[in-house]
């Protein structure tokens, strides 16, 4: 993928606008392509997707939500800041999250779905590295963080997370040779689910918090270090 993708000229398809031009402006955000103090003017967005300005408007709204883009009076949607601290900012209420989540699944009653993943993920480490391999380990990832808020049981908590999804999928796009990272990932969700099926809330909890601790440096790393420069990305 480009990861200068512009906003198309062309009119998406009907369905999934919203999300479209979510991700755009988003990628863009992330990218540099519109750095911090951009105003994002609906009607100029709209004309370029050749959509109408309420997919854009509800767009922006979610964007606004989480925290990338903040509305001022006579000014409206403007672009906020992302650099390195943005990132860890991200992932530190990301952890809080995780980690209450984690405590709470300790308590559910059937841990199955656990119990499959870490066999999943124990068969994935004496796996063959190829591509496929690689393939199983996103969607294990994906799977294991889904499944530990599943087991949480708290509705509110999952609603918060699923809105933080789009924000970490789009960090994991920029992530540059992020197959570098996937052993280390697996050993980390290990003693997660590991922790989980012992009902070890303590354990739960801190091996989740190292989890996304570690997560986070590889984002910034992956970004900032190999990826899109930070001198161009940093706005004060």
């Amino acid at each position: 993928m480009n990861a200068t993708t512009s906003l198309s000229p062309h009119p998406l398809p009907v369905s999934s606008l919203r999300l479209d031009i979510f991700s755009q402006i988003l990628l863009s955000i992330f990218t540099g392509e519109y750095p911090a103090g951009t105003r994002l003017k609906v009607q100029h967005l709209a004309k370029q997707y050749g959509v109408s300005s309420t997919p854009v408007r509800e767009a922006i709204v979610e964007l606004t939500g989480i925290g990338v883009v903040e509305l001022f009076p006579n000014r409206g949607a403007v672009v906020a800041p992302f650099g390195i601290p943005e990132i860890r900012e991200m992932y530190h209420v990301r952890r809080i999250l995780e980690v209450e989540s984690a405590r709470c699944a300790c308590e559910c009653d059937d841990l199955e779905e656990i119990r499959q993943l870490l066999a999943e993920t124990k068969s994935l480490q004496q796996a063959t590295r190829d591509d496929q391999w690689t393939v199983l380990c996103s969607d294990i990832d994906k799977r294991t963080h889904t499944a530990i808020v599943n087991a949480a049981g708290i509705k509110r908590l999952k609603a918060e997370l699923n809105r933080y999804d789009r924000l970490m999928h789009m960090v994991r796009v920029l992530l540059k040779n992020s197959e570098l990272y996937l052993d280390q990932i697996l050993e980390e969700h290990l003693q997660v689910l590991e922790a989980l099926l012992r009902r070890d809330q303590d354990a739960a909890a801190t091996a989740m918090s190292r989890h996304l601790q570690a997560t986070c440096e590889r984002a910034v790393e992956g970004i900032f270090v190999r990826g899109i420069p930070e001198s161009e990305n940093m706005h004060s």
